[in-house]
C-alpha cells in the first residue's frame, strides 16, 4: 500500500471517525484507541480492499470496534449530542429559561435518536451533527451518493415518526 495514500486517508478521515466516536459517547482515549486500531488494522489487512473502498472499511473497523469496546466494558451507549455540563450554560448571559428548553429539546433528541437502529443514528449524526455533505458520507460509509439520499430520507422519516410516537 502506498504510504502517501495512507497519509492522506489519515489526514482527510482520522478527525471524522474521532468526532463521530465521541458523539456517539466514547471517551477521548477510547476514540483515540479506536482510530488508531482502526488504521492499524487496515494497513495489515488493505491487500484484500480496493482503494475506493478504503474509507468505507476503516469506518466499518471503527464503529465495530466501538461497539465491542462497549460490551467489554458493560457500558450502554448513549449518544451524545452537547459537549457541555449543564451547569455551565447557567454562567452565559443568555436567558435561562430558553437555555432549560434547549437543554429538554437536546435530550427529547437524544432519546429519540437511541430509538432509532445503528445505521439511521449514523446518518444522522454524519449529516446534521458533523456537517458532511452526500458525496463525504458516501465516501466514508462506501455508498454511492443516491444510496445515501435514500437512506437519509428514509432516516428522517424514522426519525419524525418515532418522535411522534413518543411525544404524543
Amino acid at each position: 500500500m502506498d504510504s502517501h495514500f495512507l497519509l492522506m486517508l489519515y489526514q482527510k478521515q482520522a478527525k471524522i471517525i474521532y468526532y463521530y466516536l465521541l458523539k456517539n459517547g466514547c471517551s477521548h482515549e477510547d476514540a483515540e484507541d479506536i482510530v488508531q486500531e482502526s488504521y492499524t488494522r487496515f494497513i495489515s489487512y488493505s491487500n484484500g480492499v480496493a482503494s475506493d473502498k478504503a474509507l468505507g472499511y476503516i469506518f466499518t473497523i471503527a464503529i465495530n470496534e466501538f461497539k465491542r469496546t462497549g460490551k467489554q466494558k458493560g457500558k450502554e451507549q448513549s449518544i451524545s449530542i452537547d459537549s457541555q455540563h449543564f451547569w455551565n450554560n447557567f454562567t452565559n448571559e443568555a436567558d435561562t429559561e430558553k437555555l432549560v428548553l434547549q437543554r429538554e429539546m437536546k435530550l427529547d433528541i437524544q432519546k429519540t435518536l437511541n430509538h432509532l437502529n445503528d445505521s439511521h443514528q449514523q446518518l444522522l449524526i454524519l449529516k446534521y451533527e458533523l456537517d458532511l455533505s452526500y458525496k463525504e458520507i458516501g465516501l466514508l460509509l462506501g455508498m454511492k451518493i443516491e444510496t445515501v439520499r435514500t437512506y437519509l430520507f428514509r432516516a428522517r422519516k424514522a426519525f419524525q415518526q418515532t418522535w411522534r410516537d413518543l411525544n404524543e
